[in-house]
């Protein structure tokens, strides 16, 4: 029944196929119609990073984040420190230096100007009983007195030392340096635009017996931006040299310019798509399309050097064409179908990213259909057939089959291939258990260690408790909870949970201000420095705070107007993922015994970058869950219905298992953590390996249906295939290999190695594996093959051939 339905399936192909034939001009039309219609959309495509598209918009801490991040900060805050490198910063001098950061960075586009903390800020202010008997405030400093006694320099000091939310917090615990901190508004950023007025403004700020240290994930994305010219030269050398292997291995006009063409219409079509659909292109996914690209190459490479095997033999240009068509239409659209959609379930991610990337990566992959696997062909049958029929590099490809021969190609050399494989597997395993899901070092992996921004983020957690932020939001159902004494108390008892953990640097909190404020009001006598006992009192405390200061807003980063929502600030020296799970375990803990204490009252988590990692390192354990095996799972189903066979389904997957697991195993021993960042680059690399192994299993199976010989089919197919597949490797690790030389971002080095490596063991897995199975199990999806009376290779569940 099932091959009664595949019969009709393949022959509608083959009636599809012949009608393209004979109509060639028709199609590549068609195909040139489109690509100027893709291509009139190119000036559309958007180079930029959305960093709302990063973050898994349904996860709660998202939400959480997404509510807070007006009123009390977001991630996206730049933080820069001014430290002298001489004495103290109390001189006037370092003063008068901190206040022109402060104002620069205030300046900056995109600044949230109610959201800007530094000593001499005017936000920042020391609070004080006047002679009346009622609260003042003053700032800090004052830029039209820049000029102070030593007596008046000493009093700053002391007012600095004595207020717990500056001290250790904007002033480091040795006096040496002062933090200025801005947090800048997410919509509709401009990073570039940005960050090259914050390179101005440190410029500006440079002198002799100061550093100036920035960080902070808008200078992060801001630095990546720099790179885009880099990113295009390292573009044109890869074609470049995709063009090179192409001479070196064909030497044959068709050879060279058709796998290019295939890569330039692929490129329209998926650039095109991007554009009309929206899709921004991100600096750091760019390694991705070049992979894509790079896999259409290695189709048209496959059909090219069919063609020359085709034109060898029946000495004819159009028949030659068809003839690989004929070869290669079903297992290529296979491989592209399995291809597209392995890569099309990134969209099953939680963060819009992979949503995007999935779509727009699984349509580019889905075009080759027509862009090279119709297109090559075609062309080949309209152009004049070469003069030159004799098949070349043929030393090469008998080579490959002797050395199959000596292998593979026998039942004990099969065998000892598949135990190698086997020890493999199990000494990479090891290694897996090692990888991280999130960064696996402080500062971050997008750049090198001696970077700036990684030698400005060391610098700077070197002397304050951290500047990776949590922000967790204490909620009460009714307006104005939070002036109740148990819950105020509650906040304390959070915060003295969260310090347990040797890594938090501080904290930040309304409580600590009441504490103060209390403290004033009974003529600053220590004693008094405690939560009042009515909500009533607390009340007076906050209205007495905001009143002294002329500046509205004065407790607008501690609680929001209705006075149901504060906020508690936790200060990290990093965000790796060994610390955000312990930081996130320790918070849920707090969290579960607190509401239970203090009915009515809801820790949540969410802010600050910390936040918004943790709750992005969650939802791609869930992703990464799903999408590895969804890939697969793909494979193995199409595989499985196209050859009607499950051991077909599972011999096309070992290669991707194997593959997969040494490539864990790697990342494991290179401490290359999975990130937002890494895992299309794993599911893109990951679905490699199906193409080689269709292709070779489709040879042996031709191969087995003229020689009725297992081991002849297979040195024959390592001997021709093999070779193909062994170039188009060396084609797609091209597309990415200038990066490991050329690009200064270190992410893209280290990416373009962690593909390079996955590219190299699919291949192999595919040319030694999945041979040796042939050999020592013969599948009969293998052996029960025959060509129908079409010329079409099928399957005949009815038929067996006995193995010589």
């Amino acid at each position: 029944m099932v091959s009664n339905a595949r019969h009709r399936i393949t022959h509608a192909l083959h009636r599809g196929e012949e009608w393209i034939f004979r109509n060639p001009k028709i199609v590549l039309s068609l195909v040139l119609m489109i690509t100027i219609l893709f291509g009139m959309a190119l000036p559309r495509l958007r180079i930029f990073t959305d960093f709302s598209d990063l973050l898994p918009q349904s996860h709660s801490y998202i939400k959480v984040y997404n509510r807070l991040k007006e009123n009390f900060g977001g991630a996206n805050m730049i933080v820069m420190s001014v430290e002298a490198k001489q004495g103290t910063i109390f001189n006037d001098r370092s003063l008068k230096l901190i206040h022109e950061a402060t104002q620069g960075l205030d300046s900056l586009p995109g600044v949230n100007h109610n959201l800007v903390s530094s000593l001499t800020h005017r936000t920042v202010r020391k609070v004080y009983v006047d002679d009346q008997g009622g609260f003042a405030s003053a700032a800090f400093y004052d830029p039209s007195h820049p000029t102070h006694s030593p007596v008046e320099l000493e009093q700053l000091r002391k007012d600095v030392v004595a207020n717990p939310s500056i001290y250790g917090l904007l002033v480091s615990p040795d006096l040496k340096a002062a933090l200025i901190k801005v947090q800048l508004n997410e919509a509709n950023l401009d990073y570039p635009t940005t960050f090259a007025a914050l390179q101005k403004v440190r410029a500006q700020l440079a002198q002799e017996g100061h550093d100036i240290h920035v960080t902070g994930n808008p200078v992060l994305t801001g630095w990546v931006y720099t790179y885009l010219d880099q990113i295009v030269r390292i573009m044109a050398w890869t074609i470049a040299l995709l063009a090179t292997l192409l001479i070196v291995y064909f030497r044959r006009f068709y050879g060279i310019a058709l796998p290019l063409l295939g890569i330039a219409l692929s490129s329209i079509w998926g650039l095109g798509f991007m554009a009309l659909a929206g899709i921004n292109l991100g600096p750091l996914s760019l390694p991705i399309p070049f992979l894509i690209a790079a896999r259409a190459t290695s189709h048209g490479v496959q059909l090219v050097v069919r063609y020359y095997e085709e034109l060898a033999v029946v000495k004819n240009g159009q028949r030659a064409a068809r003839n690989a068509l004929d070869a290669l239409f079903r297992p290529g659209s296979l491989a592209i179908v399995v291809d597209a959609v392995g890569i099309a379930v990134l969209m099953l991610g939680a963060a819009p990213f992979n949503y995007k990337l999935g779509m727009a990566a699984g349509f580019w992959g889905f075009s080759v259909i027509f862009t090279v696997h119709f297109m090559v062909p075609l062309a080949l049958t309209v152009l004049p057939a070469p003069k030159k029929h004799e098949n070349t590099n043929q030393g090469v490809r008998d080579l490959l089959g002797k050395a199959m021969a000596a292998t593979g190609g026998t039942e004990r050399g099969a065998r000892a291939i598949l135990l190698a494989a086997l020890a493999l597997g199990v000494a990479g395993s090891y290694y897996v258990s090692r990888v991280q899901l999130g960064e696996s070092e402080p500062g971050s992996p997008l750049l090198h260690r001696n970077h700036d921004y990684n030698l400005s983020t060391k610098a700077i957690n070197a002397r304050f408790p951290g500047s990776e932020e949590l922000h967790v939001v204490a909620r009460t159902d009714a307006k104005g909870g939070i002036r109740r004494p148990e819950v105020l108390a509650a906040i304390e008892r959070f915060q003295g949970h969260m310090l347990s953990d040797p890594a938090l640097g501080g904290t930040k909190a309304l409580p600590g201000v009441v504490r103060v404020v209390n403290k004033l009001t009974h003529n600053d006598d220590p004693r008094w420095m405690q939560l009042p006992d009515s909500a009533d009192e607390i009340g007076g405390l906050m209205f007495a705070y905001m009143a002294s200061s002329p500046i509205p807003g004065a407790l607008k980063e501690f609680v929001n107007p209705d006075e149901d929502e504060a906020d508690m600030v936790f200060y990290y020296k990093d965000h790796q993922a060994e610390t955000i799970n312990r930081v996130v375990a320790l918070a849920e803990e707090g969290k579960a015994r607190i509401e239970k204490e203090v009915p009515g009252l809801h820790i949540e988590l969410g802010g600050g970058i910390v936040g918004v990692t943790a709750a992005a390192n969650q939802a791609l354990h869930t992703d990464h869950m799903i999408i590895i095996p969804a890939v697969m799972a793909i494979a193995f189903l199409i595989v499985m219905a196209y050859y009607s066979s499950l051991h077909a389904g599972w011999l096309m997957v070992l290669p991707m298992l194997f593959s997969t697991l040494l490539t864990y195993a790697y990342m494991g021993a290179m401490n290359i953590g999975i990130s937002v960042n890494t895992v299309p680059v794993i599911a893109v690399g990951v679905g490699v390996g199906i193409d080689y192994a269709v292709y070779f299993m489709d040879r042996i199976r031709e191969e087995y249906a003229h020689l009725r010989d297992i081991r002849r089919a297979v040195v024959n197919a390592v001997a021709t295939t093999g070779y193909a597949v062994s170039f188009t490797a060396a084609t797609l690790i091209a597309g990415v290999v200038m990066w490991i030389f050329m690009s200064d971002l270190r992410f893209q080095s280290d990416a373009a190695v962690l593909l390079s490596f996955m590219l190299v063991v699919n291949a192999v897995a595919a040319m030694l594996i999945v041979p040796a199975w042939c050999v020592v199990f013969k599948p009969k999806f293998v052996t029960a093959t025959h060509y129908d009376e079409d010329g079409v290779l099928e399957n005949d569940d009815s038929r067996s051939f006995p193995n010589p």
